[in-house]
């Protein structure tokens, strides 16, 4: 309505032109206004047995977007750990906002802001921190397997939820790590997946992940990948920690988990793929896991085709030597001391037919070892066809 008065005024008469000029600005300022939010909060920190502000924390407003990022302003916390920051969202719409605090050289951050709301409230507990043992419990360990690739490798993924149940944050003591676990056997291609710990603050060498990444009161989530190959299962792997949930989900149907308390429960579907479950909700520690795959599953696709494609070759050379030898042939005369010579199309069927047989005994040949027996059979197959046709000629 005010914007619509305004319209009405300005267009009246030239006259009121410094008016219209004055009101505009008055407008404009009313939508700036209006766009501003405001963060408040407190930054808090277990003292005995309650929660009492940091007074004189430094508390950082962030954004994060795609057409830039940064720190945007700052305050120090009153008496009582305290703070109030305004802003105004500006840029892109799905810029993120949240505060920051650092305490005892660790950052603490909130969840994001709800910009849709003038005020958001913000309270974030800091910690002091400790390279002290403070143990770490496994309150979940989730393995998942996936059916086999085409190489027979299968892409296996862990989550662990870690948990802290004191009340300072555990930070690495030098090369010693805040937790770890163990690796399976034969572990390629690890990755970092997404989760609650940085990247860079986690390590995955000597057969172990290791954590570095400062690990505050509560429970923070792990997640990483890697690949086995066909001969690794079946697979063990230790129970980490103790008292916690234990799920394995299997992609291979006729595939079977075992543990200390594991049961098969009903299966579940994830993105269209069905994996059978298994789950233990107090696993003891010093357990193993242990996860076994039918026998004619652990051979890949490809070695399927590889043992099809040999055989068909071996029966197909087997029935071009019995055509050969059932063939006519024409017979030149010999001296009696000569014995007779082995025709080049026999030599060659019987070369091929040794060929087939030596890599259809040879299950496990590498790859070079088995593009070296199609390059052969290549050659083998062309002399075999001009003999042949060299015998049609002369017959």
């Amino acid at each position: 309505m005010l914007r619509r008065v305004f319209a009405l005024m300005c267009g009246a008469a030239a006259w009121r032109g410094r008016f219209c000029i004055v009101l505009g600005a008055a407008l404009v300022a009313s939508d700036a206004e209006a766009q501003v939010r405001r963060v408040t909060g407190r930054i808090l920190r277990p003292v005995a047995d309650s929660m009492r502000g940091v007074e004189g924390s430094w508390v950082v407003l962030h954004r994060v977007a795609a057409d830039h990022s940064g720190p945007l302003d700052s305050i120090r916390t009153s008496r009582d750990g305290s703070f109030s920051i305004r802003y105004t969202p500006s840029g892109s719409s799905d810029a993120i906002y949240f505060v920051s605090a650092t305490h005892d050289g660790i950052a603490y951050f909130s969840a994001p802001l709800d910009t849709a709301h003038a005020i958001e409230s913000a309270e974030l507990a800091v910690f002091d921190t400790t390279s002290a043992p403070v143990p770490i419990h496994v309150r979940g360990h989730h393995i998942v397997v996936t059916a086999p690739e085409d190489d027979g490798s299968r892409e296996i993924v862990e989550v662990f939820e870690l948990a802290n149940d004191s009340t300072v944050t555990r930070v690495a003591a030098g090369e010693v790590p805040v937790w770890s676990a163990t690796l399976p056997d034969g572990a390629a291609s690890i990755r970092i997946g997404q989760g609650d710990l940085s990247e860079d603050a986690i390590r995955t060498d000597g057969g172990r992940i290791r954590v570095y990444a400062p690990l505050a009161p509560g429970i923070k989530q792990l997640s990483y990948a890697y690949r086995v190959e066909a001969g690794a299962f079946p697979l063990t792997r230790p129970v980490e920690g103790r008292g916690g949930l234990l799920e394995v989900l299997l992609e291979e149907p006729r595939a079977v988990a075992s543990a200390p308390g594991l049961a098969r429960v009903d299966p579940v579907a994830v993105e269209s793929r069905t994996f059978n479950r298994f789950l233990a909700q107090e696993v003891a520690q010093g357990g193993v896991i242990r996860i076994e795959m039918p026998r004619d599953a652990v051979m890949s696709r490809r070695a399927w085709m590889v043992v099809i494609i040999g055989s068909t070759a071996v029966v197909m050379a087997l029935l071009l030597v019995r055509f050969i030898r059932n063939a006519p042939r024409r017979i030149y005369p010999r001296p009696a001391s000569a014995p007779p010579a082995p025709r080049p199309v026999d030599r060659l069927a019987r070369d091929i037919a040794e060929l087939d047989a030596q890599m259809e005994t040879t299950p496990n040949a590498s790859d070079e070892e088995r593009a070296l027996y199609a390059r052969r059979r290549a050659e083998l197959k062309s002399a075999l066809a001009r003999a042949l046709d060299e015998e049609r000629r002369e017959a």
